[in-house]
């Protein structure tokens, strides 16, 4: 079953790569949900996810921390001065950001937080100067230019340190604006990542589950080849092999799935927060839903619904639970590429009747950048 779990999570995801608009989770945080979400923000470096996960104790606090990539000597390096700031501000804590900003520590944190975090803090900057110079005329933009101070002519001299703080303050004013563009707003106990090569069947295997007729196997496979964009897919998932068997998958378990295993292998069923620097895929989505349904009161930041064909399930102790959590996801996997394929032929039968093409690709595919965001 695991090997069909892998090999139908290559095919969805080949066939549709997100299941539906991204959703966030920010209501009810407490201030140690908070608290993990801005150390997951700071700890993510570039590509990488981190998620991280506070365990409150009487007179200390336990941080679980897990990320999609190894851990470096630099990586240990930054987690102790975060560590040793964070004691500090706690053994004389302040109450107002005014005053956090006066302490030589805090300074030297954000300092170190903005040289960890460069290659992140690029990419970002190179989104918001798009979308100023495409959108300057916008009334939300033209209101955070003013109040950055911005001349929208030499935007590649702007000091990004400073620019990072405008952004902050900004943020803080309109985030509950709904006129606003979403896209525009958005003792340390390390976890390894786990990492393996998992063998999969084919897609043409998987996909003749559904369509059993070589016929209209064939038919639907030259559909899929006419769209640009799930050819893209199934060149890079599959190597441009589709048909052949021996094939593997390098696949990772999340970073957010690490620190759940520990959560299972524990029976710990109090609340837990588990911060992610970037929302869970789909796939931890349903690996979460399905530890709710067994009482587990797991809270992670949202989903952004994209199926990533590298996703590992994790290796919880429970035998029955992990067999009954991949009878779950398969369950989803297989109504997915069920109704993937119902879609494709029905618009098939439709452009035969009225004469047209779908040689188009779907609206939800926006991007081919997009497409391969986050992907280990």
């Amino acid at each position: 079953m695991e090997k069909e779990l892998y090999s139908k999570a290559c095919v969805a995801s080949s066939i549709k790569f997100a299941v539906s608009e991204a959703t966030e989770n920010d209501a009810n945080l407490t201030e140690s949900d908070r608290i993990s979400r801005n150390l997951a923000t700071i700890l993510a470096r570039d590509k990488e996810v981190v998620a991280v996960y506070l365990k409150i104790l009487p007179e200390k606090c336990k941080a679980y921390i897990s990320k999609n990539d190894v851990w470096r000597e630099e990586d240990d390096e930054y987690i102790s001065k975060i560590q040793n700031c964070l004691k500090n501000m706690s053994e004389n804590p302040v109450k107002k950001l005014e005053e956090a900003w006066k302490r030589e520590d805090v300074r030297t944190l954000f300092t170190e937080a903005m040289t960890y975090c460069s290659a992140k803090l690029d990419s970002r900057f190179k989104k918001l100067k798009q979308d100023i110079i495409k959108d300057k005329h916008d009334s939300h933009i033209k209101s955070f230019i003013e109040q950055a101070k911005i001349d929208v002519e030499n935007i590649n001299e702007v000091n990004k340190q400073k620019l990072s703080r405008c952004c902050c303050e900004y943020y803080k004013k309109i985030k509950n604006d709904i006129t606003i563009p979403e896209k525009f707003k958005r003792h340390i106990r390390k976890l390894n990542p786990i990492i393996i090569n998992q063998p999969i069947f084919s897609w043409k295997r998987i996909i003749q589950e559904f369509i059993p007729d070589p016929d209209d196997y064939k038919v639907y496979e030259e559909i899929c080849l006419d769209k640009d964009l799930i050819k893209k897919r199934l060149d890079f998932i599959y190597d441009g092999r589709s048909d052949i068997e021996d094939i593997e998958q390098r696949i990772y378990l999340h970073a957010e799935l690490n620190i759940l295993t520990n959560i299972i292998n524990q029976e710990d069923k109090s609340r837990v927060f588990i911060a992610v620097s970037k929302r869970c895929c789909y796939l931890c989505e349903l690996y979460i839903e399905f530890a709710k349904l067994k009482g587990y009161n797991i809270v992670t930041p949202g989903s952004h619904k994209k199926i990533y064909h590298k996703w590992k399930l994790p290796d919880v102790t429970n035998v029955d639970f992990r067999n009954e959590s991949m009878s779950h996801i398969l369950a989803s996997l297989n109504q997915i590429i069920e109704n993937e394929i119902a879609q494709y032929t029905s618009e098939l039968a439709r452009s035969d009747s009225d004469g047209h093409s779908i040689n188009s690709d779907d609206n939800d595919f926006q991007n081919i950048d997009d497409m391969f965001d986050d992907i280990f």
